[in-house]
């Protein structure tokens, strides 16, 4: 079963942020040296070609943070594995994210693929087809502005879409894009598996391994399933029958 795992950056700060997407540089070295003895860690677009590879894994980063450039990158160098960042386009330059100029050093490097992230990080789901349309566009041609590269593969913030933002995705110029657990897994939202600092070698391992991120992908529609069977009766049960009036009427 192939993976396709999801950092974000590699430091330790004394506060956990946000999510828990820190990861120390001594965890994602042991986490690469075990890639490196057990995974066949290939280009992110070759899960595309083989879905169903078995033991092959790509590994991703989201948003564009400075360390992905100043720490990771040695340590991928040194395992030679290739990586597919996806930068919001409006965090360059921001305290503690690449700047331009670092940005077009890393698009240079033969491991690393530039890819989008959205223009702001938007929650798409949450946006008008306008907005979202601009998103895709502006971020687009933001980064190949910078990396002077075509930017065809995108991450969706927050990991989720749905069929009409996939849609919308392909007619913007993308030619892939990709989730966390949300989307149909076809082309425009292939599944990830997030990393954070809760994640020791074992949990790493069953990540790594396809078998975590199957479960838990089961477990998100499972859960959407019944979410959306509650609102269904909720609706239904305040749902005025035809011919009575509301107690407003």
């Amino acid at each position: 079963m192939h993976s396709i795992l999801v950092y974000h950056t590699i430091s330790s700060p004394p506060t956990p942020l946000p999510g828990d997407i820190d990861i120390s540089p001594d965890r994602f070295e042991q986490q690469l040296h075990w890639l490196s003895r057990h995974r066949n860690v290939v280009k992110l677009e070759r899960t595309l070609l083989a879905p169903k590879q078995p033991r092959t894994t790509a590994i991703t980063f989201d948003d564009g943070f400075r360390d992905n450039l100043t720490v990771a990158l040695p340590l991928l160098e040194k395992f030679q594995f290739p990586m597919t960042l996806f930068v919001v386009a409006d965090y360059v330059g921001r305290k503690n994210y690449l700047t331009r100029d670092e940005l077009l050093e890393l698009s240079s490097h033969p491991l690393i693929t530039i890819a989008s992230h959205g223009f702001s990080h938007r929650h798409f789901n949450l946006l008008t087809a306008d907005r979202a349309r601009f998103e895709l566009i502006e971020s687009r041609l933001f980064l190949s502005t910078i990396t002077r590269k075509e930017v065809t593969l995108l991450a969706w913030p927050f990991g989720e879409c749905n069929r009409s933002l996939e849609k919308l995705a392909e007619d913007c110029g993308y030619y892939a894009a990709w989730s966390v657990w949300k989307g149909t897994n076809g082309r425009f939202s292939r599944w990830r598996v997030p990393l954070g600092r809760n994640d020791n070698l074992l949990r790493f391992m069953a990540k790594a391994n396809g078998v975590y991120a199957l479960t838990k992908a089961q477990w998100h529609r499972l859960k959407d399933d019944e979410d959306l069977e509650i609102s269904q009766a909720q609706v239904s049960k305040h749902r005025v029958p035809q011919g009575r009036l509301s107690a407003s009427e």
